[in-house]
């Protein structure tokens, strides 16, 4: 098969979709083969970004039309969205300086197997945990992006790739520790209202990932799909993401569009 015969296959999103450590481990490589040799999977996400970040891709012409069909795979809002310490503040700029960068008062998503570094590193997620709560009950909490304002970039990124010939499949928010991330899952609920009414009114393919883990923990528990900060998939929860997006590029209407647009 030539590449101009290939779909190409964008992933947006931040941290869920990069992965995480040095390998990053995500879910490009199952879904590579759950679709087989038509289509090349390029995961443009970057952990931490938020949805302007997706715009920005554009602008730098990082998604384009080749000789084949393109579809784009839509993950943001977990950033977005989430409630996190205020770091406009008293507290915040005085906190040792490894804790202020992105995602450093976050649950520590994984431990090592090595008792010696494992023991350091829970020291580290209690620290974390510490200091969050402190930032949290002086100067209270902030959000990346207002719904607003997320509501108006992710139906301008839609439109954009719509014009360009781009299908998007829009993803929801994934499901949530409200233990973990207290006052976050009410506000991935109303983040995924405004993903799906953006999908609904322009015709557009919507995954409800959040139904899709929250039925997983409930049966199977936190620790089968998800790593130990109940945010970031494992792999296990990779698999089921790969299937969810999979289906949908694999329907019939899928099908037929790519069809006509390769004649």
């Amino acid at each position: 098969m030539s590449e101009n015969d290939k779909t190409t296959v964008y992933l947006l999103g931040d941290s869920i979709t990069q992965g995480l450590g040095s390998k990053k481990v995500n879910f490009t490589g199952k879904l590579a083969g759950l679709l087989g040799e038509g289509y090349e999977i390029i995961n443009l996400a970057y952990t931490g970004t938020t949805i302007d970040y997706a715009l920005g891709l554009l602008d730098e012409g990082k998604i384009a039309l080749g000789g084949g069909h393109s579809l784009c795979v839509v993950l943001y809002g977990n950033v977005d969205a989430q409630i996190r310490p205020n770091r406009k503040g008293k507290v915040f700029p005085h906190i040792p300086k490894r804790f202020q960068g992105g995602g450093m008062l976050m649950p520590r998503p994984f431990y090592s197997r090595a008792w010696t570094k494992r023991a350091g590193q829970h020291v580290d997620n209690a620290a974390r945990k510490f200091f969050s709560a402190l930032i949290k009950v002086v100067d209270g909490t902030e959000q990346w992006v207002s719904l607003d304002s997320f509501n108006e970039q992710y139906g301008r990124l839609l439109d954009r790739l719509n014009c360009m010939g781009v299908d998007s499949i829009t993803c929801s928010c994934v499901y949530i520790d409200e233990k973990l991330f207290p006052g976050s899952p009410a506000e991935y609920l109303a983040f995924n209202k405004v993903i799906r009414a953006n999908a609904k009114s322009r015709g557009m393919a919507y995954i409800d990932m959040w139904s899709l883990f929250e039925t997983e923990v409930n049966v199977n528990g936190w620790d089968n799909s998800y790593n130990k900060d109940h945010f970031h998939p494992n792999g296990n929860g990779y698999v089921l993401m790969a299937k969810a997006i999979a289906e949908v590029i694999s329907r019939d209407e899928y099908k037929t569009v790519l069809q006509k647009t390769r004649r």
